[in-house]
Order: C-alpha cells, then sequence, then structure tokens
C-alpha cells in the first residue's frame, strides 16, 4: 500500500539538484518550480507509486531510492521495462487516454518529488533549457531501454544480464564521477528474471557462473566488478576481449574453455529458488 508522508522540499539541498531535471535550472527558475511542486511523497519498499491503469497528474522525480516500472502480460508474466534511480524521472508518459501505462514499484524505501504533469508542461513553456534537459533526459533512458530490451531475443541468458548489470553499474559510475567499483545492486534474482524474460533458476545459475569466472562478486544488495574489460564485451557494449584473456587466468576450479561465445559450461552449477543477490 502507498504511503505518503508530506515533507517540505528544499530544492536547493536536492540530492540531485545536480543531475536531474532541475540540473539547469538557475535559482529564480528553480524557486518558481518550487511553487508547483507538491509535498513529497514518501513511498516503503514493495509499495506503487503508482499502477498500471492509474489516472496520474503526476510527474515524479526520485530523489532517493530505487524503482522499477513493469507491465503484465495476458500469461501473468511481468516484464520489468526500466529502473528508475536518484533522478530518473516517471510518470511522464501516458496512454492515449491519459492513464499510466505501466506500473512503478518501489524496490527500497523511496522519496520522489511530485509535480502536477499539466503544470510541468506550461512551466517548461517559459523555460526552454529546462525542457531541452527533459528531452535528453527522456532520450537517455529510452535508448538505454532499447539497449537492453533489443537483446531479449537475441542474447543468451549471461549476455542479457550482463548487459543489465553492466548498464546500472554505468548510471551509477557516471553519477559518482568515475574510479568505482562497487555498486548500489537492491534488486532480487526474480527482478533480474522480469527483466531479462528468464526464469529465478536460471538467473540463479548464471550468476553463479560469472562469479566463478571472475567477473563480478556479491555482497546483499551490492555488486563488485572484478573484470571490466569482459564484462563490457560479455554485454556487448564494446569489442568483445578473447575470452579467458591472456592478462588474466582463468579463476581456480574454472577449466580453460568453459566460458565460450558468452556463455559457462559448468556441469557443478546447482540452484533452485530465487533469493536476494549476495553469497550462496
Amino acid at each position: 500500500m502507498r504511503e505518503r508522508r508530506p515533507m517540505r522540499p528544499e530544492c536547493q539541498s536536492c540530492p540531485v539538484r545536480r543531475d536531474g531535471l532541475c540540473a539547469s535550472a538557475s535559482d529564480a527558475q528553480l524557486q518558481a518550480l518550487g511553487t508547483i511542486k507538491h509535498p513529497l511523497w514518501h513511498v516503503p519498499a514493495g509499495g506503487c507509486v503508482f499502477a498500471e491503469g492509474d489516472g496520474s497528474e503526476m510527474v515524479f522525480i526520485i530523489r532517493r531510492g530505487w524503482a522499477a516500472a513493469s507491465v503484465f502480460h495476458e500469461n501473468g508474466r511481468r516484464q520489468v521495462l526500466r529502473f528508475a534511480m536518484p533522478g530518473s524521472m516517471v510518470g511522464f508518459e501516458t496512454t492515449a487516454d491519459g492513464c499510466m501505462p505501466c506500473t512503478v514499484e518501489a524496490l527500497t524505501d523511496l522519496t520522489a518529488c511530485p509535480i502536477p504533469r499539466q503544470s510541468l508542461m506550461r512551466f517548461c513553456q517559459t523555460a526552454p533549457e529546462l525542457t531541452l534537459r527533459m528531452w535528453s533526459l527522456l532520450a537517455a533512458e529510452t535508448i538505454s531501454d532499447w539497449r537492453l530490451l533489443g537483446g531479449l531475443g537475441t542474447c543468451t541468458a549471461a549476455e542479457r544480464i550482463a548487459r543489465l548489470l553492466f548498464a546500472l553499474c554505468q548510471r551509477q559510475l557516471r553519477e559518482a564521477g568515475g574510479g568505482v567499483d562497487e555498486f548500489a545492486l537492491p534488486i532480487s534474482q526474480t527482478v533480474i528474471a522480469d527483466a531479462t524474460g528468464l526464469t529465478s533458476v536460471h538467473v540463479c545459475r548464471t550468476l553463479k557462473e560469472m562469479r566463478a569466472a571472475g567477473l563480478l562478486s556479491f555482497t546483499k544488495g551490492r555488486l563488485r566488478v572484478m573484470d571490466w574489460q569482459r564484462l563490457a564485451g560479455l554485454a556487448e557494449m564494446t569489442a568483445a576481449p578473447a575470452p579467458c584473456s591472456a592478462f588474466l587466468p582463468p579463476p581456480p576450479g574454472l577449466e580453460p574453455g568453459t566460458w565460450y561465445g558468452g556463455t559457462w559450461r559448468s556441469p557443478s552449477s546447482r540452484c533452485h529458488g530465487s533469493s536476494p543477490i549476495g553469497p550462496s
């Protein structure tokens, strides 16, 4: 159930002031924008910001926390379309009848800044630089979505998961300014499965194999990238390096040749169920 706790929006000290929609706004514009915002929303983990089919009139800027946008297919399976992080904007797109085309669920405790959609559009008419910033953010998210969803029908399980993890890490890397190898990953294997079109069992097995291959390591809610070059190659974000790079010997227990063409062959890998990412 959604829980809203009114809080006074302090725009000047907003944690996403530098990277979000308001990054290009002057102090005067920021003050004017503050007059059309509603009190901040607090949505607990598992709660909905809005649901598919709702007639929401708000656009939300995520200030803290993570959320997932998803739809349900007729067969009952969920498809995660997008992950929203601090600075992301959700709720801008609507269907022809004004309803929300997807559900946005809080993956962690979430703080969001709600702005009436029509008020925002009127405000943008007086602030073209803010309009350009908004379209730039939406275009960047759309391109990222295309890259992730475009691989569902052509990529192996390892490639799909690598694309997703690489993209989530890259978004955090840009915000941190580089030089970071450990990232927040507050999503379960079930959510990864829903985002990649795989089963939870397949995700669990593939993550174990990626960890055994020396690409990644996990603690609960955290991901550490051990080999950026191979992860990028597997995600097809850059030219793929040769399997088992000559500069990095295979990890202990991984025989040469078991990583090939973006898949690992490990008969000892076994996994059941879905649990939050972390040590087994």
